[in-house]
């Protein structure tokens, strides 16, 4: 899933519209052409952070499919920035 980027100054401009879209998928917000923070929803948040634990290694098969989901999209996605980089 490709997280929607906006900038800082146009996300304050539409605030209503994009605290609707960020309870739907997290929304990353740049500073002068620079990602700098993630507005999620607080539902996403919580879960994020509900593991007494949040540096808990996984065993083979115990990692939750969201999260396998989530390090292999962002996996591929660096493979394919980094398969761009070495074509330029």
């Amino acid at each position: 899933m490709e997280t929607k980027t906006v900038s800082t100054a146009e996300f304050i401009r539409n605030f209503g519209r994009y605290h609707d879209e960020a309870q739907r998928e997290p929304i990353k917000l740049t500073k002068h052409g620079r990602a700098s923070v993630v507005v999620l929803s607080a539902e996403t948040f919580d879960r994020l952070i509900s593991n007494d634990n949040p540096r808990r290694a996984y065993g083979p098969g115990e990692t939750p499919p969201e999260l396998a989901e989530l390090l292999v999209n962002e996996l591929d996605r660096q493979s394919a920035e980094y398969q761009a980089g070495k074509d330029d």
